[in-house]
């Protein structure tokens, strides 16, 4: 078993991941990865929103035809990425930190640190990629623990929500798998 229980998931939704790739001719890697991590945060963060699950007023702006509110979903996507960016990278469960994230965090502050945290993940990644000039700091230390604040957090709200993750990830790999054979439309997943 590991620290991560969602890290079991990691082949399985590497797996997903592939035949997404195949299916839609992509070039696809650590990169493409982090940046689709931004965006399932942004639909995780739209999803408490228009479920009234934040504190603060803000607007979900959502898009036209697309209300995003299933929480679960949205935690699904996010590690899906997450198992994504575990594999692109090559990463072991021994090269994380372990993070003391508070339990007592509203979860305002827990999607704001999400967004941050994203954000220098994916500043990170560009580093390391080459895209974006050096600092002079151990980039792949900051990656890893902005990774691991972050798998932190999103099992957290998991545990919060008390949504059994593997249990959603096996439904949602479901439904992609008919998405991905034509069996469904886009809306639906």
């Amino acid at each position: 078993m590991t620290e991560h229980p969602i890290l079991n998931l990691k082949d399985k939704a590497f797996d997903l991941q592939n035949k997404f790739i195949k299916r839609f001719d992509q070039t696809w890697g650590l990169h493409e990865s982090v940046e689709e991590l931004c965006i399932q945060i942004g639909h995780l963060c739209q999803s408490f929103i228009n479920n009234k699950k934040l504190n603060n007023k803000a607007e979900a702006f959502n898009q036209n035809n697309r209300i995003l509110s299933h929480i679960k979903d949205e935690l699904c996507d996010c590690f899906l990425s997450m198992c994504s960016i575990y594999k692109f990278y090559d990463m072991k469960e021994q090269d994380l930190p372990i993070h003391n994230i508070s339990t007592q965090k509203t979860c305002d502050e827990l999607i704001t640190e999400l967004f941050v945290l994203s954000a220098q993940l994916l500043d990170s990644c560009l580093i390391l990629k080459g895209t974006k000039p050096a600092f002079d700091r151990d980039e792949k230390a900051i990656f890893l623990n902005r990774y691991s604040a972050i798998l932190q957090i999103l099992e957290q709200i998991s545990a919060t929500e008390k949504i059994n993750m593997e249990k959603e990830f096996d439904k949602m790999i479901e439904r992609t798998l008919l998405f991905l054979k034509g069996g469904q439309n886009a809306k639906s997943l």
